[in-house]
Protein backbone atom coordinates (compact mmCIF):
# COMPACT_ATOMS: atom_id res chain seq x y z
CA UNK A 1 0.00 0.00 0.00
CA UNK A 2 1.01 3.49 -0.48
CA UNK A 3 1.80 6.04 1.58
CA UNK A 4 0.34 9.19 -0.68
CA UNK A 5 0.63 11.85 2.00
CA UNK A 6 4.16 10.91 2.94
CA UNK A 7 4.79 10.93 -1.18
CA UNK A 8 3.13 14.51 -1.47
CA UNK A 9 5.41 15.80 1.44
CA UNK A 10 8.54 14.19 -0.24
CA UNK A 11 7.55 15.90 -3.38
CA UNK A 12 6.33 19.13 -2.01
CA UNK A 13 9.73 19.01 0.01
CA UNK A 14 11.70 18.28 -3.09
CA UNK A 15 10.34 21.20 -5.13
CA UNK A 16 10.43 23.74 -2.07
CA UNK A 17 13.99 22.87 -2.57
CA UNK A 18 15.96 25.97 -3.24
CA UNK A 19 18.37 25.71 -6.43
CA UNK A 20 22.15 25.84 -6.02
CA UNK A 21 22.54 28.24 -7.90
CA UNK A 22 18.81 29.91 -8.09
CA UNK A 23 19.20 33.89 -7.10
CA UNK A 24 16.67 35.07 -4.26
CA UNK A 25 13.93 37.00 -6.41
CA UNK A 26 13.73 33.87 -8.76
CA UNK A 27 13.26 31.55 -5.68
CA UNK A 28 10.76 33.78 -3.55
CA UNK A 29 9.14 34.50 -7.02
CA UNK A 30 8.59 30.61 -7.99
CA UNK A 31 7.59 29.39 -4.59
CA UNK A 32 4.70 32.74 -4.45
CA UNK A 33 3.72 31.30 -7.82
CA UNK A 34 3.25 27.75 -5.97
CA UNK A 35 2.47 28.03 -2.40
CA UNK A 36 1.65 31.55 -1.92
CA UNK A 37 2.30 33.43 1.69
CA UNK A 38 2.02 32.12 5.26
CA UNK A 39 2.84 36.08 6.45
CA UNK A 40 6.24 35.48 7.33
CA UNK A 41 9.52 35.17 5.59
CA UNK A 42 9.30 31.31 5.03
CA UNK A 43 11.14 30.83 1.46
CA UNK A 44 13.54 33.91 1.89
CA UNK A 45 14.37 32.08 5.49
CA UNK A 46 14.35 28.43 3.65
CA UNK A 47 16.57 30.06 0.44
CA UNK A 48 19.10 32.19 3.68
CA UNK A 49 19.74 28.80 5.04
CA UNK A 50 20.27 26.85 2.06
CA UNK A 51 21.91 29.27 -0.47
CA UNK A 52 23.66 32.13 1.67
CA UNK A 53 23.73 30.66 5.42
CA UNK A 54 26.56 33.79 6.17
CA UNK A 55 23.38 36.24 5.61
CA UNK A 56 22.34 36.20 8.96
CA UNK A 57 21.14 39.98 8.54
CA UNK A 58 18.82 39.05 5.38
CA UNK A 59 15.32 39.51 6.85
CA UNK A 60 16.34 42.18 9.15
CA UNK A 61 17.47 43.97 6.13
CA UNK A 62 14.15 43.74 4.61
CA UNK A 63 12.57 44.81 7.70
CA UNK A 64 14.22 47.78 7.39
CA UNK A 65 13.20 48.83 3.92
CA UNK A 66 9.86 47.68 4.50
CA UNK A 67 9.24 44.56 3.78
CA UNK A 68 7.44 41.86 7.00
CA UNK A 69 6.89 38.45 4.82
CA UNK A 70 7.73 36.88 0.98
CA UNK A 71 5.05 38.71 -0.57
CA UNK A 72 5.90 41.87 0.94
CA UNK A 73 9.83 41.48 -0.25
CA UNK A 74 8.31 40.54 -4.01
CA UNK A 75 6.35 43.93 -3.90
CA UNK A 76 8.61 46.40 -2.27
CA UNK A 77 11.97 45.16 -2.63
CA UNK A 78 11.99 43.40 -6.03
CA UNK A 79 8.91 45.02 -7.87
CA UNK A 80 10.47 44.26 -11.33
CA UNK A 81 11.78 40.28 -10.80
CA UNK A 82 8.73 39.10 -8.87
CA UNK A 83 6.61 37.61 -10.16
CA UNK A 84 8.31 35.97 -12.95
CA UNK A 85 6.77 36.21 -16.78
CA UNK A 86 4.24 33.90 -18.11
CA UNK A 87 5.81 31.59 -18.49
CA UNK A 88 8.75 31.99 -15.82
CA UNK A 89 11.69 32.84 -17.11
CA UNK A 90 14.25 30.74 -16.04
CA UNK A 91 16.70 32.11 -13.27
CA UNK A 92 20.59 32.36 -14.73
CA UNK A 93 22.09 31.78 -11.32
CA UNK A 94 23.86 33.83 -9.01
CA UNK A 95 28.12 34.01 -9.55
CA UNK A 96 28.93 32.18 -5.93
CA UNK A 97 27.19 30.68 -3.32
CA UNK A 98 26.50 33.06 -0.65
CA UNK A 99 25.40 36.21 -2.66
CA UNK A 100 22.34 37.70 -2.30
CA UNK A 101 22.26 39.71 -5.32
CA UNK A 102 19.69 39.23 -7.77
CA UNK A 103 20.79 36.53 -10.97
CA UNK A 104 21.01 39.69 -13.22
CA UNK A 105 17.98 38.20 -15.86
CA UNK A 106 16.19 40.79 -14.12
CA UNK A 107 16.57 44.28 -13.17
CA UNK A 108 18.23 45.60 -9.14
CA UNK A 109 16.31 46.47 -7.10
CA UNK A 110 16.49 50.16 -6.31
CA UNK A 111 18.85 51.53 -3.26
CA UNK A 112 17.42 51.98 0.04
CA UNK A 113 15.77 55.18 0.46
Amino acid sequence: MHDFAAMDALLREQWSEPGERECLPCYVGRMLADFGCANKFRWVTRWREHNAPGAVALEQRFVRRGARCDCEVALKIYPDQIPGADPPVPCAGVSRRGSTRPCGVRPRPPPPA
